[in-house]
């Protein structure tokens, strides 16, 4: 069954619930703007302009982490920005006063409220208030793909209360993600570029080479940690990944390999450098001359030229994360070099490209590579999740909700 998306409803005169994801980096407390705003925007203008009243979720962090902030009260105003239209803010969510300006709200006029994550209510489902408050509203509207592979209240509950459906956005992610679904491309050449610190979280991933013809290009972290599953030793940065509590993934990496030795390729040289990376400066090692006190930043000069070759050969083409420190030129060479590679591959055509934001939209911007990329995605965890086959909480509850109403 098609899921259903904001354009299937009639939203003039309605209350309407929306959930977004503009969680975003913080530094000083300040919030920093970046592409999920925009994204958000197109959701919320469209509500507007056809006369909704609008009730905006989002989160901000978790609680008890760095970058966690209770009040939405800075998203609000950079929201402002992009809808070209004041969002207010209420610092409540559950209280009498959120209810009070919920009830002052005007057609055509938006409300942010309080961080959905200051409430135990969106990750304790059972007894959650979700399911009362949810009840207010006549449509919800689901526009936070990036958080959809998690069972939470704001992200579950409204589709079991209300209809449902998914916002401009969520819909634009999807339309672009079915061009990895593994079913459709299982004939086609697909390369997987998985690089960055985030191993945990990619290891859904693998489930991609159930297709034969999928390559997983490994960097990062996840590089390392295959070498050092492989009984490779790189010297220091053995010693780092134990620091960091990597080693536990070593029994996982290892048998992944062993099963798919043909499709996980792995670097042959990498750039190294001093420990404190304000020191480092790049020097290209083979890996056969590893063990060294050095730390990895990069890969090198041929594992970069081997890659490209293997990216030159294939139909379809994901990337997430950088594959070295590309935020210091010196080791970004790989990354820069690999992205304009991609960029000009899918400008002409010859691939469908998709890119894991974050520090690939950093990277794109630093270095002012041409956007030509078929889709970058502002997503992580769901991402990832999608993409490797496996069900989100956010898409069943509304295709159930659908199947009830």
């Amino acid at each position: 069954m098609k899921i259903k998306t904001i354009e299937d409803f009639d939203v003039k005169d309605k209350l309407v619930l929306l959930r977004i994801d503009i969680n975003s980096p913080i530094i000083k407390n300040k919030v920093l703007d970046n592409p999920r705003f925009k994204e958000a925007s197109d959701t919320i203008k469209y509500l507007l302009e056809n006369k909704a009243k609008v009730i905006i979720l989002a989160h901000q962090g978790r609680k008890n982490e760095k970058d966690y902030l209770e009040s939405l009260a800075q998203h609000a105003e950079i929201l402002s920005k992009y809808v070209g239209k004041t969002i207010k803010y209420e610092n409540a969510l559950f209280e009498d006063k959120a209810l009070e300006a919920i009830d002052k709200l005007e057609m055509g006029e938006a409300l942010l409220m309080k961080n959905v994550r200051a409430y135990d209510d969106e990750t304790i489902i059972e007894n959650s208030r979700f399911y009362s408050f949810s009840a207010l509203f006549d449509l919800y509207v689901n526009d936070a793909f990036s958080v959809s592979h998690r069972s939470q209240g704001s992200i579950v509950i409204p589709p079991q209360i209300i209809e449902s459906c998914i916002g401009l956005g969520f819909e634009k992610e999807l339309n672009a993600l079915e061009h990895l679904n593994l079913e459709k491309i299982k004939d086609k050449k697909a390369v997987y570029l998985i690089g960055g610190e985030k191993v945990a979280d990619y290891l859904p991933i693998f489930n991609v080479l159930k297709n034969k013809n999928a390559k997983i290009l490994a960097s990062g972290v996840l590089a390392n940690l295959f070498l050092i599953a492989n009984g490779k030793d790189l010297g220091y940065e053995n010693l780092w990944t134990r620091e960091k509590g990597y080693d536990k993934l070593i029994p996982a990496l290892k048998k992944i390999f062993n099963n798919h030795k043909e499709q996980v390729l792995l670097p042959i040289d990498f750039a190294v450098g001093d420990k404190n990376i304000e020191k480092a400066r790049r020097k290209e090692i083979l890996i056969s001359d590893f063990p060294v006190e050095e730390k990895i930043w990069d890969v090198g000069y041929k594992t970069t030229e081997f890659y490209i070759y293997k990216i030159q050969k294939s139909d379809i083409i994901f990337m997430k994360g950088p594959l070295g420190y590309s935020e210091i030129e010196d080791f970004s060479y790989s990354t820069v070099e690999i992205l304009n590679l991609i960029s000009k591959l899918a400008k002409a055509k010859k691939v469908f490209s998709l890119l894991g934001g974050g520090h690939l939209t950093t990277t794109i911007e630093k270095y002012k590579i041409p956007n030509h990329f078929t889709h970058i995605s502002t997503s992580g965890g769901a991402l990832i999740a999608f993409i490797s086959g496996e069900t989100l909480p956010g898409i069943e509850a509304i295709e159930k909700g659908i199947k009830k109403q």
